[in-house]
């Protein structure tokens, strides 16, 4: 099958798992925790980092500042992080871990890793590494595609 042939029934696979894939969060990870995934996901990069600024959340996970707003507006209400102002420039906000998101974090971490060793059992390593590989490299044709726009 030639690439063109073959571009209609990619686009469809990968429509396809972008539509299950949320769903499944929901199930597995969002409503057992009680948390959304992208809140998860912000708490697990401020444990990585310590402190993040919200610029920096925002470009790495490739969202809005308002839609980073709205996550750390959530994760405050809940008492998992924290904003300050940068002391050298008071424009800046600073996020991090509180002590409450720490202990949810080694609670649950674990629960949420195991859900994805059970969703990717179905890959061997190898399978596993060109999935990520494929996806990244997707990931970034299409981003440049967006930002070139």
């Amino acid at each position: 099958m030639s690439r063109a042939a073959a571009a209609p029934f990619t686009a469809a696979s990968v429509g396809r798992l972008s539509h299950l894939f949320p769903h499944w969060l929901l199930l597995n990870v969002e409503t057992p925790l009680g948390i959304p995934a992208s809140r998860l996901f912000v708490l697990w990069m401020l444990r990585n980092e310590k402190a993040l600024t919200m610029g920096e959340i925002a470009q790495m996970i490739d969202l809005t500042p308002r839609g980073v707003t709205r996550i750390v507006d959530g994760l405050e209400e809940d008492g998992f992080a924290t904003r300050t102002e940068d002391e050298s420039d008071k424009r800046i906000k600073v996020v991090e871990l509180t002590t409450k998101g720490r202990r949810f974090l080694d609670a649950s971490l674990p629960k949420v890793h195991q859900k994805y060793v059970e969703l990717f059992a179905v890959l061997d390593k190898s399978e596993a590494v060109e999935l990520v590989r494929l996806l990244e490299k997707l990931t970034d044709h299409m981003k440049m595609q967006i930002d070139a726009g």
